[in-house]
């Protein structure tokens, strides 16, 4: 399900000419918590655990990436993101893969301390059948 995209701009980028590491995962953090917000009625998640981060393919100034989500695991506290980056080209229409990653996400009170998730059914069933879809189109190219 795709949840966010953004231009990366001059100002992001480090003395590689491509975005710094460090930016792209703080990008994927923040759609990770997004995405539990609206999976949920809970106002509050911590990012308990990013696993198998992975960079594909450099990201430069001027393109735009896309936040692709996919819901792996629901639990009782937490829920488990696995979130796919993409850059975009408007111009021809292409994407390329550049992160990949799985980021763990738990519901949290007050106190900061874990409570359980009130699910939204249907977003939870919008977010699985569009990782379907995207799953379906991956595996015919």
């Amino acid at each position: 399900m795709l949840i966010s995209r953004e231009m990366v701009l001059d100002q992001d980028i480090g003395l590689n000419a491509t975005l710094f590491g460090g930016d792209m995962m703080s990008r994927m953090d923040k759609v990770a918590g997004i995405t539990a917000s609206l999976m949920s009625r809970n106002r509050r998640f911590l990012t308990v655990k990013v696993s198998e981060l992975v960079f594909h393919s450099p990201v430069r100034a001027g393109e735009i990436i896309e936040f692709y989500i996919g819901i792996t695991r629901q639990g009782h506290t937490s829920l488990t993101l696995q979130l796919e980056v993409q850059v975009y080209e408007p111009v021809s229409d292409q994407r390329r893969d550049v992160t990949s990653g799985e980021f763990v996400m738990v519901a949290v009170n007050e106190a900061l301390q874990p409570e359980p998730i009130l699910w939204k059914p249907e977003m939870v069933q919008v977010a699985e059948a569009a990782h379907r879809a995207r799953d379906g189109r991956a595996n015919r190219a």
